[in-house]
């Protein structure tokens, strides 16, 4: 972009609309990018009037200031000394994945090009450019984050509401099961209190203590299983958090007479994340499949399978159920969307897939012979570095 661009007159249409736009709220921070200072100063004095513009002459300076400030979009020249605006880009789109980028060059190539779309850049631009482009562009751009923060927003709600559903569901189910092992500890304590002085006592008192072990364990399996204070990332495998929710869910499969058949890989692939929101996810989708066959009279039986393909960590879970009407297929993962009338919130399958793109992961519904519904998750696996990493910092 020429130096000249900074003497131009800003008086389209455009310009106003976005004047009057940042009057009274939050101005939108913008950081340029560039290491000739006369292109820095040049967009300076075009975008100051309607947003706080930052400066960097290097990536080193971008992304200092990126931690310091709560920047908004980023427009960066792509040729620079040492490295470059790509891995710039790279490095927002790994730590500060709502900012927005827009690509600045002066030597437009077809590849560079589709590399920055490729990394996520909201645009490309080539110098010089026109003024009201620009605005088009950094408006469009302030919008897409407004919109991927509200989105967000709206997941993390989700998220923690299907949470305390997820945990009534799991109270629930264990204070139905605490049952037998407190009838069995009141009734061996009658005894004792009837005839302290009997024979079999040892025995009774190991029999009530193992029935205290085991109320403890179900208690802190509930209380653990989606503990917010745990909500950080590490490396888990998914035929262990299989056997874990297997467990938690003991209660609801036996009162629904569902049998559950599983075929697990031994030694899966390790990947990374928040094993706590993929738990719960599991957890909705296994709910969601004893719900779905709750009322046949058919056999109930729900199939869990994990394996390994090429970079992924795979994940099945199939039932006997009536399955999804083709037409209602493209929604079930909407929020709110829900078949159960009054008895559902239309959380659980909306944050199963919010979960997954948490994780760079993917879910999707197959179409397969027979009864029932399919649904097939596969996790990114970890390379060995990140694991590597994520244990020194443990």
């Amino acid at each position: 972009m020429s130096a000249e661009l900074s003497e131009m007159p800003v008086t389209s249409k455009l310009w106003q609309e976005h004047r009057v736009r940042e009057d009274g709220t939050r101005r939108a921070q913008v950081l340029v990018v560039d290491d000739e200072n006369g292109p820095r100063q040049a967009l300076r004095m075009l975008l100051k009037e309607a947003y706080d513009v930052h400066l960097a002459s290097n990536v080193v300076e971008a992304l200092a200031v990126l931690e310091g400030e709560t920047i908004d979009l980023v427009i960066t020249d792509i040729r620079m000394p040492q490295r470059s605006g790509m891995d710039l880009l790279r490095q927002i789109r790994e730590k500060h994945p709502d900012i927005q980028v827009i690509i600045l060059t002066g030597y437009a190539q077809l590849d560079t090009a589709m590399k920055a779309v490729e990394y996520g850049a909201f645009a490309y631009l080539e110098k010089p450019f026109d003024s009201d482009k620009m605005f088009e562009y950094v408006r469009a751009g302030l919008e897409k984050r407004r919109q991927e923060q509200e989105r967000r927003a709206q997941e993390f709600l989700a998220l923690e509401a299907n949470r305390f559903e997820t945990l009534g569901r799991l109270i629930s189910g264990m204070m139905h099961d605490l049952g037998t092992p407190l009838t069995v500890i009141g009734s061996n304590i009658e005894l004792l209190m009837n005839d302290p002085n009997r024979e079999d006592m040892s025995e009774r008192l190991q029999t009530i203590n193992s029935q205290a072990v085991h109320c403890n364990e179900m208690v802190r399996a509930a209380m653990n299983f989606l503990r917010s204070d745990t909500l950080s990332r590490g490396p888990f495998c998914i035929s262990n958090v299989v056997q874990t929710c297997l467990k938690v869910a003991q209660p609801l499969l036996r009162r629904q007479r569902i049998d559950v058949a599983t075929e697990l890989e031994p030694d899966s692939a390790s990947c990374i994340g928040e094993v706590v929101l993929v738990r719960q996810a599991l957890l909705n989708l296994i709910t969601n499949a004893c719900h779905a066959m709750q009322d046949q009279e058919e056999a109930r039986q729900i199939t869990i399978r994990t394996w390994t393909e090429q970079d992924y960590a795979c994940l099945s879970i199939q039932d006997t159920g009536p399955g999804i009407a083709p037409e209602l297929r493209s929604k079930v993962f909407d929020t709110f969307f829900t078949t159960k009338g009054d008895r559902g919130t239309g959380l659980g399958l909306a944050v199963v897939r919010n979960v997954m793109r948490r994780h760079n992961s993917s879910i999707t519904l197959a179409d397969h012979p027979g009864r029932g519904a399919l649904f097939t998750l596969k996790f990114p696996i970890a390379p060995r570095e990140e694991l590597l990493r994520t244990f020194q910092q443990a």
